[in-house]
C-alpha cells in the first residue's frame, strides 16, 4: 500500500485495538489501587463507586453525541489525537491528586478525553472492512477493552508490588509519590508512542460525511440519527437495553472484583490484581473471539437476528456464574466463577456492538454509535459500581460486597435477557445503500 494511502484493513483494527487497549487500561487502574485510596484519602464505598463510574461516564456520555458528529464529518484522526492527549494527562493529574475532589476532576477529564474514541474507531473500521470481517473486526476492540482492564491487572498488580518495596517513587520536580500515585503518573508515559501511530491514519473520502460537503451535499443530522432509531424503535431499543446490562455487569465486575478478593479472601491489592489480572488475560479473548465467530457465521448461514440472540444467551448464562464467584466459600471455585463471568460478558460484546452497526447505514453511524455508547456507558458504567457501593455501605455490609454484586447482577442479566429478545423479535438489518 502506497505511504500516501496510510493505515487501512487490519492494520488500522490492530492500532485501533491498540489504542482500545491503552484507554482501557488508563481508565481501570484505579479500580487496583482501590484500598490504598480508600485508606489514605479517607474515602467511603459510595465515593470509591462515584470515582469508578459516574465520574467518568457523565462527561463521556454527554460529549459523545457531538464526536460523533465530528466523526461522521471526516476528522476521526483529531477526534483520536485529541482525546489521547487529553486522557493521557488525566491519567497523569490521578497520580498527583491528593484529595477525593482532585480526583473527581481527573476523572472528569478522562471521561471526556476518551468520549471521542468510540465513534471515530467504528466509522474507520466499518469503512475499511467486508461485511461479513465486521464480527470479527469489533471483537478485536472488545478484546482490546477487556485485555486493557487485565493489563491493569496484571501489570499493574507487579508494577504496584515493585514500588510497594520500593516505598513509591520521586520524579524529578515532583515531590515523593506513594507507590498507588506513582503506578498512575508512569501508566500515562507509553501513550506518547500511539499518538505518534495515529498520525499514519488517512481518511477515505469517498466514504465519509466531508467528501459529501466537498460536493456540495449536506451530510446527516443528529435529528436524522433520531429519527431512523425512532422508525426502528422496537428493535433498537431493547437492543441498546440489552447491551447496557451486559456493559453494567462488565465494569462493575472491573471495578469491584479486585476488592471483593481482598476483603472476602485477604489477598493483598497487588495479589488481587496478578491473579484477576492472568486469569482475564486467558478468559477474555477466549470469550470475545468466540462471540465474534459465532456472530460471523449465523450471519453468513441466514441468521439475521444472530446479534441479540447472542447477547440473551450470554446474559442469562452470566447469573448463576456470578453466584458461584460471589458466593463459593473456595477459592478455587470462586476464581473459576470469575474466569467463567469473564468469558461470558466478553462473549456479549462482539453481538452487544455490532448488532448497532447491522442496523444502522454507513451516512449514520457516527452520530448513532456516538449516540448508543452514551446510553450504555452512563447507565452501565456510571450507574453499576455506584448501585454496588451503595448497597454495600447501607444494606450489606463491606463483609457482604458479594451479595451486592449477586443482587446487581441477577435482577440486571434476567431483565437485559428479555430485552435481547424482544430486540430478536424486531429484528431488520439496515440496507447497505439507504435511501
Amino acid at each position: 500500500m502506497p505511504a500516501r494511502a496510510g493505515l487501512a484493513g487490519w492494520p488500522l483494527v490492530a492500532l485501533l485495538a491498540a489504542i482500545q487497549f491503552a484507554a482501557f487500561s488508563d481508565r481501570f487502574l484505579l479500580t487496583l489501587v482501590a484500598t490504598p485510596l480508600k485508606q489514605t484519602l479517607a474515602l467511603s464505598d459510595t465515593q470509591l463507586g462515584l470515582l469508578q463510574g459516574s465520574a467518568f461516564a457523565l462527561p463521556y456520555a454527554l460529549a459523545l453525541p457531538l464526536l460523533g458528529i465530528v466523526a461522521d464529518r471526516g476528522h476521526q484522526r483529531g477526534l483520536l489525537l485529541t482525546g489521547l492527549s487529553l486522557w493521557s494527562a488525566a491519567t497523569f493529574a490521578s497520580g498527583l491528586a491528593g484529595g477525593f475532589d482532585a480526583l473527581v476532576a481527573a476523572r472528569l477529564a478522562l471521561g471526556l478525553g476518551q468520549a471521542g474514541f468510540g465513534p471515530a474507531a467504528l466509522s474507520l473500521m466499518t469503512l475499511h472492512l467486508r461485511r461479513n470481517r465486521l464480527g470479527r473486526g469489533i471483537a478485536s476492540l472488545t478484546a482490546a477493552a477487556t485485555l486493557g482492564r487485565s493489563f491493569a491487572l496484571l501489570a499493574g498488580g507487579a508494577v504496584l508490588t515493585w514500588l510497594t518495596a520500593r516505598g513509591g517513587l520521586t520524579l524529578p520536580g515532583l515531590t515523593p509519590l506513594a507507590p498507588w500515585q506513582a503506578l498512575l503518573v508512569l501508566a500515562a508515559l507509553p501513550n506518547l508512542a500511539l499518538a505518534i501511530l495515529v498520525l499514519r491514519i488517512r481518511p477515505t473520502p469517498q466514504a465519509t460525511a466531508s467528501a459529501q460537503a466537498s460536493r456540495g451535499l449536506p451530510g446527516p443530522s443528529l435529528r436524522s440519527a433520531l429519527a431512523w432509531i425512532g422508525r426502528r424503535r422496537k428493535a433498537y431499543l431493547p437492543h441498546a437495553a440489552a447491551a447496557t446490562a451486559a456493559v453494567l455487569m462488565t465494569q462493575t465486575l472491573t471495578a469491584w472484583a479486585p476488592t471483593f478478593y481482598v476483603r472476602s479472601f485477604g489477598f493483598t491489592p497487588a495479589e488481587s490484581g496478578l491473579r484477576l489480572g492472568f486469569l482475564v488475560l486467558i478468559a477474555a479473548p477466549l470469550g470475545h473471539a468466540a462471540g465474534g465467530l459465532a456472530l460471523d457465521r449465523l450471519r453468513s448461514a441466514g441468521h439475521a437476528a444472530a446479534a441479540p440472540l447472542l447477547l440473551a444467551l450470554g446474559l442469562i448464562l452470566a447469573v448463576p456464574v456470578t453466584a458461584l464467584a460471589s458466593l463459593s466459600p473456595d477459592l478455587s471455585l470462586s476464581l473459576l466463577g470469575f474466569a467463567g463471568l469473564v468469558a461470558l460478558l466478553g462473549f456479549t460484546s462482539p453481538p452487544g456492538l455490532a448488532g448497532i452497526q447491522i442496523l444502522t447505514p454507513q451516512r449514520l453511524r457516527g452520530r448513532v454509535n456516538a449516540l448508543f455508547i452514551a446510553t450504555v456507558n452512563l447507565a452501565g458504567f456510571g450507574l453499576g459500581p455506584l448501585l454496588v457501593g451503595l448497597l454495600s455501605d447501607h444494606l450489606f455490609g463491606e463483609a457482604g460486597l458479594g451479595l451486592a454484586l449477586l443482587a446487581v447482577y441477577g435482577s440486571v442479566g434476567v431483565a437485559g435477557t428479555l430485552a435481547a429478545l424482544l430486540a430478536r423479535r424486531a429484528w431488520r438489518p439496515a440496507q447497505r445503500r439507504p435511501a
